[in-house]
């Protein structure tokens, strides 16, 4: 008996070392000291403890190379140097940061290199704050989305240089040969080596600048690939505009490119506006156009806030719900979730008489759509739509104000529940789940709306409550709204929560989270 039991130990033990050992083969097979991977780059957020719920950092990471091409050569380099140093450590980081630490303390001089090393702990907090500016609501002071480049520059910029945002457009190309024609344009322009231009499709960003005759392209999918020694790709034209066909369209014989161009320099460049404006072109027209094409084309623009495209959009009869169906594909649907308040407006303009008609295939209507994701502004808007239904339900029963209450960085503002309760929302609704907004406020943890809640009930004669209706569905957008916790009716007695800025609802579905 000891003898079998002798052997399954041995076996047991052997056993662990072979998954011991595969797996540090694995990992060792993973860490590529000759390339940096977006992967590598989001383990080294992880490692630095910021949030590993990141499903990309490629807007971020855009932001900021643009950020250090605008500030000139010597921040440039800066921050080429950077990548490098979190490639070489892209395994020890931490180890190497107590190392320059230790230093520090016993007063030894650092060295050039340890001295960017230093700085690298900084350069990922910016990445990540470029990346997700909801997150973190607490650092702008107030509510910033994706496509507000400027305010984005403005507070990672620890320098306070004044970069910005100069010049932003939708471009559609129907060929291959279009798109060259484009960046030979930008060449005869004189566009300088100091502005840099972040080009984003709707699911990822990249970056390129000029250097003389060629083309500098920045893709975090693709760092270290043509030299070893450089994280980016030096272009021609007809090379760069290849390479975009090759990382942008889902087919690789498709003759259509769509992207946003956002010029980031110090400086404004008139001839940008008066050369690029109406460029290549403003609306996707003609046979050769399918519909799906001029539906992602808005979609694109409504999320940049190109208000002018989005306008022609419209006048042109195109449908701001994509077919005439509400869903996630809808142009609306993006500038809701952009907090793009302007372009809902222009959106809203010609459809206001059919704004409860159009729902989602749960049963969400716009209001209940921007109460989780698109703030006060929007919402104040729709409530002054003349015959908005306030207390309109899903198919689970749940008003725009229950969805209020289950969201938390983008409707934890006082404004947007007063706003609710001028209208008329009511305290009192049950869902099919026999939940009230109270109910799903302290499901949710969510400090604003249960404080004012309460304050509301205790200020106004209780009024019956409705039966639960068959109503519409909850909305569950991208698998968000349905939680897998099950809901519990509030008790009073539970004490309110001092929550921080919590967790963004949108995190990994904004457009550009690869």
């Amino acid at each position: 008996m000891h003898v079998v039991l002798l052997i399954i130990m041995c076996l047991s033990a052997a056993a662990l070392i072979t998954v011991l050992i595969n797996t540090g083969l694995n990992a060792l097979k993973r860490i590529n000291k000759e390339s940096l991977s977006h992967e590598a780059i989001l383990n080294l957020l992880t490692q630095l403890g910021y949030s590993d719920d990141f499903e990309g950092v490629c807007y971020g990471f855009s932001l900021n190379w643009a950020l250090a091409v605008a500030e000139g050569q010597e921040k440039e380099a800066l921050f080429y140097q950077q990548v490098n140093l979190l490639r070489a450590h892209q395994s020890d980081l931490p180890s190497a940061l107590a190392r320059v630490e230790y230093k520090k303390q016993v007063q030894e001089r650092l060295s050039p290199e340890e001295q960017i090393i230093e700085t690298l702990p900084a350069l990922c907090k910016k990445i990540c704050t470029a990346q997700d500016p909801i997150m973190y609501k607490k650092t702008y002071g107030k509510l910033v989305w994706q496509p507000d480049i400027t305010t984005i520059l403005q507070t990672i910029d620890t320098d306070a240089s004044s970069i910005r945002q100069i010049f932003y457009k939708t471009h559609t190309f129907s060929s291959r040969q279009e798109a060259v024609d484009y960046f030979e344009l930008l060449k005869r322009i004189g566009i300088g080596s100091d502005v840099a231009v972040v080009i984003s499709t709707a699911t990822h960003a990249m970056g390129f600048k000029r250097e003389g005759n060629s083309w500098l392209f920045l893709n975090i999918n693709d760092l270290y690939q043509q030299q070893k020694d450089k994280p980016y790709f030096t272009f021609t034209s007809k090379q760069l505009v290849q390479e975009l066909y090759r990382v942008s369209t889902a087919k690789p014989l498709s003759r259509r490119l769509t992207v946003n161009t956002d010029f980031i320099a110090l400086k404004p460049n008139k001839q940008l506006s008066i050369a690029l404006d109406n460029q290549f072109p403003v609306f996707p027209a003609g046979p050769r156009a399918t519909y799906k094409e001029k539906v992602s084309f808005m979609a694109l623009a409504a999320w940049q806030g190109d208000i002018a495209t989005v306008k022609r959009c419209v006048s042109s009869g195109l449908s701001i719900f994509s077919r005439h169906q509400f869903s996630d594909d809808s142009p609306i649907f993006t500038a809701i979730l952009q907090g793009r308040r302007d372009v809902v407006k222009a959106m809203m303009s010609p459809i206001q008489h059919h704004v409860n008609k159009h729902r989602k295939k749960d049963g969400t209507t716009l209001l209940h759509i921007a109460c989780e994701h698109g703030g006060s502004g929007i919402v104040e808007d729709l409530l002054n739509v003349e015959g908005i239904e306030v207390n309109s339900r899903d198919k689970r029963g749940r008003t725009p104000l229950m969805y209020a209450c289950r969201s938390d960085n983008v409707a934890m503002e006082e404004r947007l529940f007063e706003l609710l309760f001028e209208k008329g929302a009511s305290l009192t609704m049950k869902d099919k789940d026999g939940l009230t907004a109270l109910d799903h406020a302290h499901a949710n943890k969510h400090r604003v709306a249960m404080r004012m809640i309460n304050e509301k009930l205790h200020t106004v004669v209780p009024t019956p409550t409705p039966a639960p209706s068959a109503g519409y569905s909850p909305m569950s957008f991208f698998n968000r709204a349905s939680s897998n916790t099950p809901l519990t009716r509030y008790n009073p007695s539970d004490t309110i929560p001092d929550l921080g800025s919590g967790r963004s609802t949108l995190q990994g579905t904004a457009p550009h989270s690869h």
